[in-house]
């Protein structure tokens, strides 16, 4: 038993791969993803075990298992488990251990029983097409199977089965499923109904929907701008309207982080009661992304974490969404689930505006949305990467590329133990200062002649960023090299 258990750790994926079978439902080596308006739902097997069958359990999901009573570890949506059978039958368990039947050897018009309950209904399944179809680039042979419902003296009934189907392909697995964890009535007191999901993405072959991680978020290279729009209005008309332009110059990657130097255009017009206030910044920053791992978790796998005071626990599982971008998405904490010590985990209730906090791939985030008695987004509305370009870029009030250019100019650029400032006479006084790549000030100047020298004999040679402004803002901000 030893031996076989360490051999079943060194080579899950080489034995799967030898005995998958042609229209084997799910297979361990790979991780699928299934579509339901807009919301992919993950399929990743966690353990296999052998014994007369191969026996598949994806990983655990948050399950409600009474109104409003969660567990963490519950079934998968897919099932509880997945029985491959040598006889090409695949069972599915769902989450009260009931067995679903799917015959992946059976030909075009073959039926058989998918589900029993003794004295009250019997599902049968039926092979209703065989045909080669195309999914995700992708062409293969599939067997679409239908389902329809019976009494106990077997006449056909009105469920919400009927009519459903699954699609099995002879390569690929299933290419459209059914949650089956709570096959075939669904959970009613819950709201939960058995629905359709059609296959979104593959990891072998690489094909449709990957998931994605925190570093994937954040892949910004020299050249990429995003434009981002925050409103906050307690009341109608907005209040609080804030405009944000990153446009990234310099990128260094590091083991566990990237850190970006950007060029910063922010404006804020803030109404508070009637007080209306403008501002304006135009800098260069530091952005520095540290490693996420409970980010970079797969959609729908369950998130513990602790709150408040460091001992209490909450949970929930991250989503993902395709709509104009492809959102991974930390839920709003109305979807998270508070543990007080007994075998129930309750949804948090906040009676707030709150969101879920959208990222999208290489474009940043969170990205949110609340209409809930006020208005609460924070959005994006334009990028730039490469060559691709989406939206339409914000104008800023105060952004006057054209004045900065002409009042400043700094040189020479690079630069040894000085560097000149020149600006126009209306531009007086001013200052100057200058930071190192990690946002630190290294020196500050007051700048009251037109052209003035400045010391950087003190400064050791590498990149800098310099910011130079007035009484009425910013009149010029970039990169400095020191040799």
């Amino acid at each position: 038993m030893i031996k076989q258990i360490l051999l079943w750790l060194i080579f899950p994926v080489m034995v799967l791969q030898t005995v998958a079978q042609d229209y084997q439902t799910v297979n361990s080596a790979r991780i699928a993803s299934f579509e339901y308006w807009g919301d992919h739902g993950f399929v990743k097997i966690d353990s296999v075990a052998f014994e007369n069958d191969s026996i598949l359990i994806p990983f655990r999901n948050i399950q409600e298992i009474d109104y409003n009573c969660f567990i963490p570890d519950g079934a998968h949506w897919i099932g509880d488990k997945i029985i491959i059978r040598d006889d090409g039958m695949n069972v599915f368990i769902n989450q009260d251990s009931d067995s679903i039947y799917i015959n992946t050897a059976a030909s075009l018009n073959d039926s058989w029983t998918a589900f029993h309950r003794p004295g009250e209904l019997s599902i049968i399944s039926t092979v209703i097409s065989h045909d080669t179809m195309s999914f995700l680039g992708l062409q293969d042979s599939v067997k679409t199977i239908g389902f329809q419902a019976y009494n106990e003296i077997m006449n056909p009934v009105s469920h919400l089965i009927n009519g459903l189907t699954i699609r099995l392909s002879k390569n690929h697995g299933l290419v459209r499923t059914l949650n089956f964890s709570i096959f075939p009535d669904g959970k009613p007191l819950q709201a939960q109904q058995v629905i359709e999901r059609d296959i979104s993405g593959l990891s072998d072959p690489v094909a449709g929907i990957q998931d994605f991680y925190w570093m994937d978020i954040f892949d910004f290279q020299p050249g990429d701008e995003i434009h981002v729009k925050r409103v906050w209005s307690q009341t109608m008309p907005e209040t609080d309207i804030q405009l944000l332009i990153l446009r990234y110059l310099e990128r260094t990657d590091y083991p566990d982080s990237i850190v970006y130097y950007a060029e910063r255009i922010f404006s804020r017009d803030y109404n508070n009661g009637g007080n209306y206030t403008y501002t304006f910044i135009h800098d260069t920053i530091p952005e520095i992304i540290h490693a996420n791992p409970i980010f970079d978790k797969l959609p729908g796998e369950v998130v513990t974490d602790t709150i408040t005071n460091g001992s209490d626990l909450i949970t929930y599982a991250l989503k993902m969404y395709s709509g104009t971008h492809l959102a991974k998405i930390i839920p709003e904490e109305t979807y998270w689930f508070y543990n007080y010590g007994d075998t129930c985990w309750f949804p948090i209730i906040i009676d707030a505006c709150v969101s879920d906090y959208a990222y999208y791939k290489g474009l940043g985030g969170p990205y949110l949305w609340c209409w809930w008695h006020t208005a609460n987004y924070r959005s994006l509305v334009y990028y730039k990467k490469g060559a691709e370009e989406w939206g339409t870029p914000l104008v800023i009030a105060g952004m006057d590329e054209q004045r900065i250019s002409k009042n400043v100019r700094v040189y020479p650029n690079p630069a040894r133990e000085f560097m000149h400032v020149q600006l126009s006479e209306t531009a007086l006084p001013a200052r100057i200062e200058i930071f190192n790549t990690m946002g630190s000030l290294m020196k500050e100047f007051v700048l009251t002649e037109a052209t003035t020298q400045i010391n950087l004999q003190q400064l050791k040679p590498g990149l800098y960023f310099y910011r130079i402004a007035n009484e009425n803002g910013i009149l010029g901000a970039g990169k400095l090299v020191v040799e």
